[in-house]
């Protein structure tokens, strides 16, 4: 018998390999994602004023994560909030997607590269909105991550993320 991390996966499987499968949705810590968690840490790492508003990924740096659109859409957002921050928080994978993100990106992104996961949850805490660009997921940990923190997440209306995002809004 397959297991399938969400609905979409379900279908997917089952269009491609013609397999049926039961859904389990994989489970978070919540000893370690939740809304108690300390403020300040992150934002002191970068130097976040505590009023900028911090727009958060969390992901590898690969071109279906869609960063560059996410890149983009954030510069958009600048313009109506230019104290805002974009915090890109994690590894590297093709360096010359990786290149082209940091000449779309202007001062106010900040590419951490990878990050612990023991820290994880002090991003979570000291961003306003979770967000993503990607364009294909099969079941997207940090938006729930982000949400046990207490998080809004924006996303597009695709994949998995109509099971996934419970608190926040699905894109077009």
């Amino acid at each position: 018998s397959a297991i399938s991390i969400s609905k979409f996966m379900q279908s997917e499987l089952k269009k491609e390999a013609g397999l049926s499968s039961t859904v389990e949705y994989i489970d978070i810590d919540k000893t370690r994602f939740n809304r108690k968690i300390k403020k300040g840490k992150m934002r002191a790492k970068y130097n976040i004023g505590k009023k900028d508003p911090v727009f958060l990924y969390v992901g590898r740096i690969s071109p279906h994560k869609g960063i560059h659109l996410l890149i983009k859409s954030f510069n958009i957002v600048l313009k109506e909030f230019p104290n805002a921050k974009l915090i890109i928080a994690g590894k590297e994978t093709f360096d010359k997607y990786s290149n082209v993100l940091k000449k779309l990106a202007n001062k106010s992104v900040i590419f951490t590269g990878f990050v612990d996961d023991k820290d994880l949850p002090y991003y979570y805490a000291d961003c306003d909105i979770y967000t993503t660009a990607t364009l294909w997921e099969g079941y997207d940990m940090p938006a729930v991550e982000a949400q046990a923190c207490g998080k809004p997440v924006v996303a597009y209306n695709l994949a998995s993320h109509p099971e996934v995002v419970k608190k926040g809004i699905l894109v077009k």
